[in-house]
């Protein structure tokens, strides 16, 4: 489904972002219909097998060098292993053991919980096309509603710290009524579930530091949630492992798979790369006192000029196309602080509703959508 921002209810910071044209349209999708799609065009590609059911038990070592991996009791020769294989890569875990491969670990407990599932959609249900609720004063809750394929609705809702949606369905409702926006408590009364609740947990967000290995191993690249792995509320760990697998094909294009010193060079790069969300997802768990860890420096300070930026997103579309842009990871976290930006948000941060005090209008929920 494509959705953009004339049609977002974002409800973040004690209002809605400022609706309209925010220059990069999206997809919404379900998580199966996106890796079937990508599975397929992989699938296509020249040189490409795809190996169903097989178990990686480990690499192979010559000397230092990974020159392969061991599947299914097998070895398999490569002149480059890339470990893409999630956050509990057994891998990693396995070569850390054997002080092979130890790299320096970041935890950020944040102890989020969240309920999905889908629900029946009909053209006349919401005023608008997709909403999201986060990051709001004073609570520990999350929610959102995306249109996907089939005529549904795919729901999530979380809380952190400990907070997390029960499973019942008075209970959903219940939890979704206290969300400060009434429009996904609303849908849900309006709606009928498709799908039982599927229930995950994520303690912390986790960032393993191949950048401060000084002897990495020739033959082997981590990336993807085998090297971070953020708080998903923000969704940006797909985004993140796309951009390190592009990074990675234009370093591998120009020196070689093999390059003995390609680890180094592209696990530097991946560290810039991984910065960015990275400070934008902690930055935001640390907006909580309860969140665990080691706090980024300066990260007080940012979170006071994002507070700013995000009221002035319920004002001023331009902020809210930039904000939108950095969250996006198409621009950096830097391009706040253009000395434009910068003005725009401080003229705009005090019409939010949250400032003068007026209540922000809410998208009606069960009407053709009308603007």
């Amino acid at each position: 489904m494509p959705i953009d921002g004339t049609g977002a209810w974002v409800f973040q910071g004690g209002g809605y972002r400022r609706r309209g044209d925010w220059g990069r349209p999206a997809i919404s999708q379900s998580r199966p219909l996106l890796e079937s799609v990508v599975r397929a065009r992989v699938a296509e590609l020249p040189g490409v097998t795809i190996e169903d059911g097989a178990t990686v038990d480990g690499v192979v070592l010559a000397g230092r060098r990974v020159t392969g991996v061991v599947v299914d009791g097998r070895e398999r020769r490569a002149d480059l292993v890339v470990d893409c294989s999630g956050r509990s890569s057994r891998i990693a875990h396995d070569l850390a053991r054997q002080h092979l491969l130890d790299p320096p670990v970041s935890h950020v407990g944040i102890d989020i919980g969240y309920a999905s599932f889908t629900m029946a959609r009909a053209a006349d249900d919401f005023e608008g096309q997709f909403v999201v609720c986060v990051d709001n004063p004073g609570s520990f809750r999350a929610g959102a509603a995306l249109p996907i394929e089939g005529d549904r609705w795919q729901i999530t809702l979380a809380g952190v710290h400990g907070d997390a949606p029960p499973t019942t369905d008075e209970g959903l409702a219940a939890f979704a009524a206290s969300l400060p926006t009434p429009a996904i408590g609303q849908l849900m009364d309006r709606c009928e579930r498709l799908s039982e609740v599927t229930t995950y947990r994520f303690p912390s967000s986790q960032r393993r530091h191949y950048e401060k290995v000084p002897d990495l191993l020739p033959g082997l690249v981590v990336l993807g949630d085998a090297s971070s792995s953020f708080d998903p509320i923000y969704g940006q760990g797909m985004t993140s492992s796309a951009l390190q697998a592009a990074a990675l094909g234009v370093l591998a294009g120009r020196i070689g798979v093999g390059a003995a010193d390609l680890p180094k060079r592209f696990h530097r790069k991946a560290a810039r790369i991984i910065e960015s969300p990275w400070r934008i997802a902690v930055g935001g768990d640390f907006g909580h006192p309860e969140t665990r860890g080691p706090k980024p420096l300066g990260t007080d300070q940012l979170n006071g000029y994002i507070q700013r930026v995000i009221l002035a997103t319920h004002a001023s579309l331009p902020v809210a196309r930039a904000f939108t842009d950095v969250l996006q990871l198409t621009r950096p976290p830097a391009s706040l602080m253009h000395p434009v930006v910068v003005a725009r948000v401080l003229r705009a941060a005090g019409r939010s509703p949250v400032r003068t005090g007026v209540e922000p209008r809410h998208p009606r929920v069960g009407l053709v959508a009308v603007d």
